[in-house]
């Protein structure tokens, strides 16, 4: 079984709707400057190559948005 790129699940979900209520951003471009605003990169594909940069995505992005999604008070619709 092969892992999925931290830059590849990013690039599928700041196509999501369901991503951008989650980073409260109205479109994909504002979730791309979003994601590296909050975890201070240049680009994605920093998250593939820097350990440091991973462990915030997960700890900033990834963690909380599987929260977010299986919040049962939440409204996704």
């Amino acid at each position: 079984m092969t892992s999925q790129r931290i830059s590849t699940w990013l690039a599928l979900r700041c196509k999501e709707p369901l991503f951008w209520r989650f980073l409260q951003v109205a479109n994909e471009s504002d979730a791309i400057v979003a994601v590296r605003k909050l975890c201070d990169v240049t680009s994605r594909r920093e998250f593939d190559r820097d350990q440091e940069a991973a462990k915030r995505f997960h700890e900033i992005i990834r963690h909380p948005f599987i929260d977010f999604t299986h919040d049962p008070k939440a409204d996704h619709a």
